[in-house]
């Protein structure tokens, strides 16, 4: 099972949400992605030396660096510089999220297979070298570990107590090893190299061998001549905090001072290894800065906020960039890999409202965000159970099922909401992929076909028949579905694998063993659930967000001057989805944000018909008719709310409020006194008391 993190950003990446949010202003965030290695894309290929130090592969490189260059501001480092003045950093005027692309330490690859894609992409980076590494030809520390480890034909390594079984603790012992490096003062591991290497009985890795590892300054003069910054990751790659301070100057100094001299450029930015906050000191910002550097970047501590950016300590990103949809939801959207505050404040809601169907849903919501499906599928199942007619719980419900395998479960939930609507294309969508996943391709294609006669612009349907047509060597009936697909959105990929498939067709006939890779190489194979599900699900693939940003308009933390912004994205979310009732009532709130109360109130009224279940959206429809004294509207909305017994004194409070204003005074009287009785102390219903009994003597 994937991790949150990546599954959540899977299916946003792949149903194309993500596309959404680079609408949403990021002018406040900086991101600093932080590469070190990248590997060939062969996969073949092995490391004689650390596999850890390698970020991602050639072609997931290729990847990311397209993707940043369309949707994002990629900053040089002259132009980080130019925004930083004297009374802080000023933000870019560019409503895209920024980006600022760094390597560390200096090997060739950065040279031989990101540079020419940088170059190519006309992309800017920084390059952060370790200077005694370029000038010694010899790695650092952390590489021979891992070679001496990966090298030694003993079964078993023993070091100040610890006893490594070789091959099984392989990676352990590396991870040993390189942790004392990080962590313990370096006159205590001055020798650490020479020690282990004594103990692996094998020798430290041959000079040439390391030699081809490293950058050369000829190919560090021709990066710089090509937007490639060059700064400073100190001389020796030392960890700063095991170092004396007068250590740490020399470190800084020197390694400037050779840069400058190879390079013919000041050296203005320096990173610093092993960068997280408890391997450097409260002096190294101050050195720093003697030093003659204008930034210093740290590693692995997350985004930046332009207003608060310290100089000296910017934080970099090094983890999640191993896939081009992680890297694309944390420059557009950041906020969202967080997803703790929100399950907690759901489990305290269904706590303090059990049969509270919209608490359990939402849970669900967090559940799928966070990889747990099976505690995914127990709240929808919760929130149908409370709530029968709850249909995208059911949805929810059904593709989870499906997830996990449990088909026959997944294919009676969607057959129930379809009985009541059979005109639903997402529903037969989701049905054929059930049956293809369960391997009953016949039945699959039956209801893609439906989804397809419904809405005959529904692509992702026209694909995955086109999948299933492949699987069944039926190669042109696939090819006329792909080619349909291609004409809907002028897809230029599409349409040049459908001229590609008529190129082999033509040559070698239908049955050539080419066209499956080519299908599968485009669109996936329909051999598992998750390959299935994961680039099509648009259901799956907008409710996290929805679970989010909902969470932070409600809160009020949104800026204002984005409203507009959140307006124009969930209009198009409406476009898309317009059985959603969240996205409905979304509308709504930001409507009613922007004093806009009678569009406010139109989204409320759809977002409670498709869901009449929906309290909060109800609830903000009563409040809003009650406001604009429409009282016997208002009433039918607050009588269908007590039905759910709420331990909400507001909602009674309103109540009689607005019966009071219809002149029913006894039924004014009860919910006033019912919100006191939640609420001993509420004022206002107090106050509403007194009117009652005061207009009820006059009359």
């Amino acid at each position: 099972m994937k991790g949150k993190k990546e599954l959540l950003a899977d299916v946003l990446f792949n149903s194309k949400v993500v596309n959404l949010f680079k609408r949403l202003p990021m002018r406040n965030k900086l991101i600093v992605l932080n590469y070190h290695r990248i590997r060939p894309s062969n996969p073949q290929f092995r490391t004689a030396f650390d596999d850890g130090v390698y970020s991602v592969d050639e072609d997931e490189f290729t990847r990311q660096i397209k993707w940043l260059k369309q949707n994002t501001l990629i900053l040089s480092e002259k132009d980080l510089i130019a925004h930083h003045g004297q009374s802080g950093f000023t933000l870019p005027k560019s409503a895209m999220p920024c980006v600022v692309i760094t390597f560390d330490d200096g090997y060739r690859d950065n040279y031989t297979t990101a540079f020419p894609i940088l170059k190519y992409f006309e992309v800017p980076a920084i390059l952060f070298v370790t200077t005694q590494m370029i000038n010694n030809r010899l790695l650092s520390w952390w590489d021979i570990i891992a070679y001496l480890i990966k090298h030694t034909q003993k079964p078993f390594i023993t070091f100040d107590g610890q006893k490594f079984f070789l091959p099984s603790q392989k990676n352990d012992a590396i991870t040993f090893f390189q942790q004392r490096m990080k962590q313990e003062q370096y006159e205590q591991t001055k020798y650490l190299l020479s020690e282990l290497s004594e103990s692996c009985s094998i020798a430290l890795p041959d000079s040439t061998l390391q030699d081809q590892e490293i950058l050369t300054w000829e190919e560090i003069r021709e990066m710089a001549q090509h937007q490639i910054a060059i700064g400073s990751h100190t001389h020796t790659h030392r960890v700063l905090s095991t170092i004396s301070l007068s250590s740490q100057k020399e470190e800084m100094i020197l390694s400037k001072l050779i840069i400058e001299e190879n390079i013919g450029h000041p050296v203005l930015t320096i990173s610093y290894p092993v960068g997280e906050p408890r391997f450097i000191t409260a002096e190294t910002s101050v050195f720093a800065a003697n030093s003659g550097y204008l930034l210093g970047f740290t590693t692995n501590t997350g985004v930046n906020d332009w207003k608060n950016i310290q100089p000296y300590r910017v934080k970099r990103i090094a983890r999640l960039l191993e896939k081009v949809s992680t890297v694309s939801l944390l420059t557009v959207l950041p906020e969202i890999f967080n997803w703790d505050s929100a399950a907690i404040f759901q489990t305290k809601l269904m706590e303090a409202h059990p049969t509270y169907s919209d608490a359990y849903y939402r849970l669900g919501i967090i559940h799928i965000g966070q990889g747990k499906i099976d505690q995914a599928i127990h709240n929808f199942q919760k929130a149908v159970d409370f709530n029968p007619n709850y249909t995208e719980a059911r949805i929810k419900l059904g593709i989870s099922q499906a997830f996990a395998g449990r088909y026959i479960e997944a294919e009676n939930n969607l057959k129930l909401i379809l009985e009541k609507r059979p005109e639903f294309a997402d529903i037969h969508y989701y049905l054929g992929i059930v049956y293809a996943s369960n391997r009953q391709i016949p039945l699959a294609i039956q209801y893609l076909e439906k989804a397809i006669h419904i809405n005959p612009t529904y692509k992702d349907a026209i694909l995955k028949i086109g999948v299933l047509y492949c699987q069944q060597q039926r190669y042109s009936l696939a090819l006329n579905m792909l080619e349909r697909a291609s004409q809907l959105d002028n897809d230029p990929d599409l349409k040049a694998l459908v001229e590609t498939g008529q190129h082999i067709i033509e040559k070698h006939g239908n049955t050539s063993p080419d066209l499956t890779p080519l299908f599968a190489s485009h669109i996936g194979s329909s051999n598992h659930i998750d390959e299935l599900i994961a680039g099509f699900v648009t259901h799956l693939g907008i409710s996290p967000n929805l679970n989010d940003i909902m969470a932070i308009i409600e809160k009020g933390a949104f800026p204002k001057e984005n409203l507009e912004t959140l307006l124009r994205l969930f209009q198009e979310y409406k476009f898309t989805f317009p059985e959603y009732s969240d996205i409905h009532y979304m509308l709504g709130m930001l409507y009613k944000k922007l004093d806009r109360m009678k569009e406010s109130e139109s989204c409320f009224e759809e977002s409670v018909r498709l869901n009449p279940n929906y309290i909060k959206a109800r609830l903000n429809l009563f409040n809003l008719l009650k406001d604009q004294k429409r009282f016997l509207e208002a009433i039918e909305h607050g009588y269908v709310l007590e039905q759910f017994n709420l331990p909400y004194p507001d909602l009674y409070c309103g109540m009689a409020e607005t019966l009071l204003g219809l002149a029913r005074y006894s039924d004014a009287r009860r919910f006033a006194q019912k919100a006191i009785s939640i609420n001993p102390a509420y004022t206002m219903a107090q106050q509403v008391l007194q009117q009652i009994d005061s207009f009820h003597i006059q009359n």
